[in-house]
């Protein structure tokens, strides 16, 4: 895996097996994952076709998982513990709820050298959650997320790795390792995009 940031979005290039939350979603095998900062105002109507044209202008290996936020690049958060990395941009104006009528995003990206099976694929975006909404908790906020967010979980389709991840619960050692990082993320992004420079 090699990651980079090209003008505004994040790019991770490889040879995954993936499932998303975001645009493009769903399961299946990508050899590009990208996080695309936009304007505030952003309301596009296509957000799909929107991302294909960022992807094309970067020609991109396809197919490829994609998530739009507008949580400036220069605030993304990279953690890495052992087989795993977590690729956080944590944006906190637009709260889950009836109350709430702001735009923004938390996008969370976790990948990891080894392979997962389909059970620690999705328990990965439920321990990630839990985690976001229990960083957000610990800060004070009194919500778990925004309307927009979106996660990846995506390991390097590659034979001969020795690890092999089963599950990705709480309290497995990868779960803990999920938390951890998600948390410390989610933190140090809303405390970076709170910044007096915002």
């Amino acid at each position: 895996m090699k990651y980079q940031i090209k003008d505004t979005s994040l790019i991770i290039e490889g040879d995954f097996e993936a499932i998303s939350s975001g645009i493009n979603g769903g399961r299946g095998c990508v050899g590009s994952l990208i996080n695309h900062q936009v304007q505030p105002a952003f309301d596009h109507c296509e957000p799909a076709e929107y991302l294909d044209n960022v992807a094309n202008s970067f020609i991109l290996k396809k197919p490829y998982f994609g998530l739009l936020t507008a949580v400036d690049m220069n605030d993304l958060c990279v953690m890495t513990e052992d087989y795993l990395t977590t690729f956080v941009t944590a944006g906190i104006t637009h709260p889950s709820g009836f109350k709430f009528n702001k735009p923004g995003t938390i996008n969370i990206i976790i990948t990891v050298d080894g392979m997962l099976s389909e059970s620690a694929m999705v328990g990965a975006i439920i321990t990630a959650t839990e985690a976001k909404g229990l960083a957000l908790l610990d800060m004070g906020y009194d919500f778990l997320g925004t309307t927009t967010d979106a996660v990846i979980v995506a390991y390097h389709n590659h034979t001969g790795t020795e690890t092999y991840l089963e599950y990705a619960g709480p309290y497995t050692e990868f779960g803990k390792m999920i938390t951890r990082t998600v948390m410390k993320g989610v933190k140090d992004g809303v405390r970076k995009n709170e910044s007096p420079q915002h």
